[in-house]
C-alpha cells in the first residue's frame, strides 16, 4: 500500500534544522565558486568519506574490502543495474516487508522467475537483495548471517540494501561473504535529501556495467553538486548525529503510542494491532510507523 499521505506513512529524512540550513548553505557556496568544480577530487572525496563514515557507528567487519565505487541517484538506480545483469539467468529471491520497489520490478523483469524468501529454500540459480537494517523493522534481518552462509555455498549473487544504516547506530554485520556483489547506501533518509538523490554503490570487484561509464574519469557524467553537498554534510554532522539527537523523542513517542522502538530511530513498530493502516500489507503481522514529518512539521497528527 502507498501510505506516503498519512502522517506516519513512508519513510522519510527529518528535516532538522541544522542540516537543512547547512545543506541550501552549501548548494549556494557550490552555485557560488566555480573553483570548486574539480570532477575528480569532488567524486574521489565523495566515495572516500561514505565509505569512512557509514560504517563508523557501528561494528561491521569486512567493509576494508569493498574499494570500487559508483556515485548513484540514491539506492534505487543501484537496483536497475542489478535487476538487468541478472534478470536472463537468476530466479530473484526477496524478503517479505521489503522495500517495495523490488516487488514493482520482479513483475517486470522476472515474472515467475521469482520466490519470497521465506517461502522456499535458497537455490543455486538464485539472487538476492536485501536491505540491512531491514525495510520493516529497521532491525538486521532475522537469520541474516545463515541466509548469506548458504548464498556463499550456492552462489548466489547479493545486494546489501544500506540506505538506513546511518539512522541506526552499533549495528553488527559481517560483509566478508563472498557472495555479496554490491553493497548499496544512501543519504536520503539521513539528511533532507529526498530530492537530491545522493547515492553510492561499493563493490569488491569492478563490473563494467552502465553505471561504470558514467562514473568513469573522463566521463564523470553524475551530480557533481550532490557528491559536494553530500561530502559537506558527512564532514559536518558524524553518522550518529540524527540516531544520538531524536532517540529522546523516538522514546517519548513510542511510549506514548504503545509502539516497540526500531533500531531506527525515525521508526515505532506496532505489533498489537493499534495501527493497521499502516500495515504495507494486509498480511502484515508488525505496522511501521515513521515519525520524521511529524517531528519537523511537515505532518500534522
Amino acid at each position: 500500500k502507498n501510505l506516503k499521505t498519512k502522517p506516519f506513512g513512508g519513510a522519510w529524512s527529518i528535516h532538522d534544522k541544522l542540516t537543512l540550513e547547512f545543506k541550501n548553505e552549501t548548494i549556494k557556496q557550490f552555485i557560488q565558486d566555480e573553483s570548486l568544480l574539480n570532477p575528480d577530487k569532488i567524486k574521489n572525496d565523495y566515495f572516500q568519506k561514505f565509505k569512512e563514515w557509514m560504517f563508523s557507528s557501528h561494528k561491521i567487519t569486512g567493509h576494508e574490502q569493498y574499494n570500487e565505487f559508483c556515485y548513484t541517484h540514491g539506492t534505487t538506480e543501484s537496483f536497475y543495474q542489478f535487476y538487468i545483469r541478472y534478470r536472463n539467468a537468476k530466479r530473484l529471491r526477496i524478503k517479505n516487508g521489503d522495500y517495495f520497489f523490488h516487488s514493482m520490478m520482479q513483475k517486470l523483469w522476472y515474472k515467475n522467475n521469482f520466490a519470497w524468501l521465506d517461502d522456499d529454500d535458497i537455490k543455486e540459480g538464485d539472487v538476492l537483495v536485501i536491505s540491512v537494517p531491514f525495510s520493516q523493522t529497521g532491525d538486521v534481518p532475522e537469520n541474516l548471517e545463515n541466509i548469506l552462509t548458504q548464498c556463499d555455498e550456492k552462489s548466489v549473487p547479493v545486494m546489501l540494501d544500506m540506505a538506513y544504516l546511518n539512522i541506526a547506530t552499533d549495528i553488527e554485520l559481517n560483509l566478508d561473504h563472498p557472495c555479496i556483489e554490491y553493497i548499496t547506501s544512501s543519504l536520503s533518509k539521513v539528511f533532507p535529501l529526498e530530492l537530491n538523490r545522493v547515492g553510492i554503490r561499493l563493490q569488491k570487484n569492478k563490473f563494467e556495467d552502465q553505471l561504470y561509464v558514467i562514473n568513469e574519469n573522463g566521463f564523470n557524467y553524475i551530480n557533481l553538486q550532490n557528491c559536494y553537498v553530500g561530502k559537506k554534510l558527512m564532514d559536518q554532522f558524524p553518522a550518529d548525529y540524527i540516531y544520538k539527537k531524536y532517540l529522546p523523542k523516538q522514546q517519548d513517542f513510542c511510549r506514548d503510542m504503545d509502539l516497540l522502538p526500531s533500531r531506527c530511530v525515525i521508526f515505532g513498530l506496532d505489533t498489537k494491532e493499534q495501527y493497521p493502516i499502516y500495515k504495507r500489507k494486509n498480511t502484515d503481522t508488525i505496522a511501521r510507523l515513521c515519525f520524521s514529518r511529524i517531528w519537523d512539521g511537515r505532518m500534522k497528527i
